[in-house]
This record gives structure tokens, C-alpha cells and sequence, in this order.
């Protein structure tokens, strides 16, 4: 899958990313404004996309003087399976922090990082995570790590690349300033653990 492009699990065309630009909000939008989120898609093709869904009901348009404003139509009998689709990454999160949440011993935080984070991925992209271990038992965390690595592949079709440090590690990588650390203070999204965590521990190591 590909975060940025969540509908084209099911669908490669046009159609997937139009709908999931109307499935984030329920707000309306004009075809220019379509065309300015996904960016490098032409007008006009986005104006078919947008009649045809229309024709099917998926869509609504409302007239407002010379403009069309075209919204995910949310009571169709489609709309709740088109939004569960459009936010796959927030479900792929909410399932790892389920799974993570029970292990024996949690990780201290977790978070997306990567392409994925981005919204960047190509298909064959990697799924990253980040995961600070609690430094309890080697032992079982690298089987639970493991084991959360397989079933994230299994669930996206991507292949999972977990990346786990200690928080004497990730201290240590503060104060020589490691790229992925600092790659992760601006682009990861908390999964577990509380958002600021990464940065309140690399600014006191920096001390």
C-alpha cells in the first residue's frame, strides 16, 4: 500500500485519490481545489472523475453560482467502507498501538517514521517504525519485535522495518547527532507514548 494513495488498493485510477481528497473532511470542494491537494493531476481529468461519481452517488454536487462544490456523499451505502479505506494509515497506527499497548512491557514510545510518514511511498516501499525499548528482557522484546514486524508485512503487503533502540541509546545518538534521530524529530508521527517524548529526551542529552 501506499499511505498517500490509499484507495489505490483497490482501485489504481483517479477515482481513489479523488475520493480519499473528499473522504479526509466533510467539506466541500470545487475541481480547482481537488486539483491543488493532489497536485500534478490535470483538471480535467479530475472534473470527469468527479461527474462520474456523481452519476453513481457517491458524490454530491451542489451549484453555488458559477461554481460546483462536490462532496463525498456520506450517507451512501459505499461511504463508511470509502473512508475506512482513505484513512488506512490512522488504521495501520491504531493497530500497532493495540498490539504494542499489550505487550508484558510496552515500548516507551513508538512512532511511523519514513516514507510512510511522509506520505512519499512508492509500492514496494518499506513500512518504518521506531520503538524505544524498555530494556526489561532482550529476550522477549526481540520476539515481540519480530512478531510485530511479520504481522505489519502481512497487513499492508509492505515489507515492516523496525528499527528499536534503548533510551541510553537513543541518548547516545542525540549527542552525535545521528540523521535517522534527526530525521525522526521531523517527520515522525507518535503511534505510543507521549508525542514529545523524542524531543524532551534528545534536548536533554544535548544539554
Amino acid at each position: 500500500m501506499q499511505t498517500q494513495h490509499p484507495l489505490a488498493v483497490i482501485t489504481p485510477t483517479l477515482d481513489g485519490d479523488v475520493l480519499a481528497v473528499l473522504a479526509a473532511a466533510d467539506a466541500p470542494h470545487t475541481v480547482g481545489g481537488v486539483q491543488r491537494l493532489l497536485g500534478g493531476r490535470s483538471y480535467e481529468g479530475i472534473r470527469k472523475v468527479l461527474t462520474r461519481l456523481t452519476a453513481q452517488g457517491t458524490v454530491t454536487a451542489q451549484q453555488v453560482s458559477a461554481v460546483v462544490n462536490y462532496r463525498l456523499n456520506r450517507e451512501h451505502l459505499a461511504a463508511e467502507h470509502i473512508i475506512a479505506l482513505a484513512n488506512l494509515r490512522g488504521a495501520l497506527m491504531d493497530r500497532v498501538r493495540s498490539q504494542v499497548q499489550a505487550w508484558p512491557t510496552p515500548p516507551v514510545w513508538a512512532a511511523l517514521f519514513g516514507s510512510a510518514a511522509r506520505g512519499q511511498m512508492l509500492p514496494d516501499s518499506d513500512i518504518d517504525l521506531f520503538l524505544v525499548d524498555p530494556a526489561v528482557d532482550a529476550e522477549l522484546w526481540e520476539t515481540l519485535v519480530d512478531q510485530l514486524s511479520r504481522d505489519v508485512s502481512r497487513w499492508t503487503g509492505n515489507d515492516a522495518r523496525v528499527l528499536s533502540m534503548t533510551e541510553t541509546e537513543v541518548r547516545a545518538s542525540a549527542v552525535t547527532r545521528d540523521p535517522i534521530l534527526q530525521s525522526l524529530l521531523g517527520e515522525a508521527l507518535t503511534i505510543s507514548g507521549e508525542p514529545v517524548w523524542l524531543r524532551r529526551a534528545v534536548a536533554g542529552a544535548r544539554r
